[in-house]
């Protein structure tokens, strides 16, 4: 026969289950806010705004997009990184998430510990461009002028340890070469930058790049990735050119702080996998130039992983500090 205190207790246990229950049905009970860790304009933005309207519909809330833009897109983590994990607050991540707290000598987040991807839905390799004062037509003229004149080329970038800047030094690890990099503070002052021939070349997201190509302003050398591109079928691969393992892709998905309730990381995902199978939404990512590429929470969790170990070698090699 049981005692009045295990009675008690087995009251109290079922009464926090049932709560417990209860709030995870709840969920989700007010607005939500996709933090985009960017400023306006670049891919990161894009895809925030891309995904708020299919969010709002799928969880049958409030969603708005807030841009908390800075430091490479370590502002915008460090937000979602300490905000309650309650599911409100989301990170639009990217590449960045993973190398941004690396770069810092005391991190106030840990990429590892901190943050929890919940899915990605967009995928874009990156590409390298020449402006006007790049004398070279192809890599290879580039790679051969860079090593006649160590230190003599410039690459620009949207500023310290975004993945624009890392593929450069990805770049400059594979070919054996010294190209002087030169940091802006944004996407668009770096653009303008090689436009205006401030600086010779950078590394961008092929769907950003896609207008400043058409327009001429821009050429392209090759792209960061394993295949050539829909887009730009003619302009080879790093690895055809001879520059092996140097691929680089942008990634855009939801993460949230690592402490999030499970129930809660699962109506996440199945909420953006119902908009990633939308071919409305697919057709809207293939129009700013990207791939629509979805991976669930377990795949997704597993590519994390990979690029955190991929970037932290590259900082590493490259003896990349933060400014």
């Amino acid at each position: 026969m049981k005692t009045t205190a295990s009675r008690i207790a087995c009251a109290a246990a079922a009464f926090i289950f049932s709560a417990s229950a209860a709030l995870a049905q709840a969920y989700p009970n007010k607005l939500i806010r996709i933090i985009s860790p960017a400023p306006p304009g670049g891919s990161t933005d894009i895809v925030a705004r891309l995904v708020q309207p299919g969010l709002q519909e799928a969880l049958k809330q409030t969603v708005i997009v807030e841009a908390r833009g800075g430091a490479g897109g370590y502002i915008g983590s460090e937000v979602v990184a300490r905000s309650p994990a309650d599911g409100y607050t989301l990170l639009l991540g990217g590449a960045f998430t993973t190398i941004t707290a690396t770069l810092q000598a005391n991190p106030s987040y840990n990429p590892r510990k901190d943050l929890t991807l919940v899915s990605i839905f967009a995928t874009v390799p990156n590409m390298l461009v020449g402006g006007p004062k790049l004398k070279a037509r192809s890599v290879a003229e580039l790679v051969a002028e860079a090593k006649a004149n160590p230190g003599k080329l410039n690459i620009g970038s949207n500023g310290v340890g975004t993945t624009l800047h890392l593929s450069g030094e990805l770049f400059k690890i594979r070919t054996a070469t010294t190209i002087e990099h030169v940091a802006y503070k944004g996407w668009a002052d770096c653009v303008a930058g090689v436009v205006n021939g401030e600086v010779e070349m950078m590394f961008d997201n092929l769907s950003t790049a896609l207008p400043n190509i058409a327009s001429g302003k821009l050429r392209p050398l090759a792209v960061a990735a394993a295949t050539r591109h829909r887009s730009l079928p003619d302009v080879p691969t790093l690895s055809e050119l001879g520059v092996p393992d140097a691929e680089v892709m942008s990634w855009f998905g939801i993460m949230v702080p690592a402490a999030t309730p499970p129930d809660v990381v699962a109506t996440l995902g199945r909420a953006f996998k119902e908009i990633a199978d939308k071919p409305a939404f697919q057709q809207l990512v293939q129009q700013q130039g990207m791939d629509a590429n979805f991976y669930g929470p377990e795949e997704a969790g597993k590519f994390w992983t990979s690029e955190i170990e991929k970037w932290e070698t590259v900082i590493k090699a490259a003896g990349i500090k933060a400014h």
